[in-house]
């Protein structure tokens, strides 16, 4: 508020004038500092949210899930999902099932699953088949993401 003093004060001493301005100033600065930080968590939110909405449809389901289903995610097959957790060093190929190398052996990816197959002459063979947990399927979420591998999901929400 401007007092008599105050505007006399502006009028004759230079010394008070630049201390108002050096004050507006600093005001200005915090003020703009305050706008930009918020512009970048406003961006960072809208960089993330793709990211967790996948997340967050992955940790609803409690089943486990084939290769393939994890595959379609990513717009490939499971066979070249496959292939690209085999070139990681992630799995390998024993008796026609995919099994995970000992370092990620006891992390709760995986679940084995047997299968019974019938064939076309009615004989019955028992097959062994490695679904993926949800913990799994975030594994591979985050295994593809640093290749550059993105989901169909963040593909399409972030215009890419």
């Amino acid at each position: 508020y401007m007092t008599p003093e105050t505007i006399e004060k502006t009028l004759t001493d230079p010394d008070f004038i630049i201390g108002l301005a050096t004050r507006l100033k600093e005001e200005q600065k915090a003020r703009i500092a305050a706008e930009t930080k918020a512009l970048v968590l406003e961006q960072r939110v809208a960089e993330y949210e793709p990211k967790i909405t996948y997340l967050d449809q992955i940790l609803q389901s409690k089943d486990t899930v084939t290769i393939t289903q994890i595959a379609k995610d990513y717009g490939m097959s499971g066979q070249k999902l496959n292939q690209i957790l085999n070139e990681e060093g992630v799995q390998y190929k024993q008796n026609g099932q995919w099994l995970l190398y000992r370092k990620h052996q006891d992390k709760g990816y995986t679940k084995s699953h047997t299968v019974d197959v019938v064939h076309s002459d009615g004989s019955r063979t028992v097959k062994m088949n490695t679904r993926w947990t949800q913990k799994g399927r975030l594994f591979i979420h985050e295994l593809l993401t640093k290749r550059g591998i993105v989901a169909m999901i963040d593909r399409k929400d972030i215009g890419a």
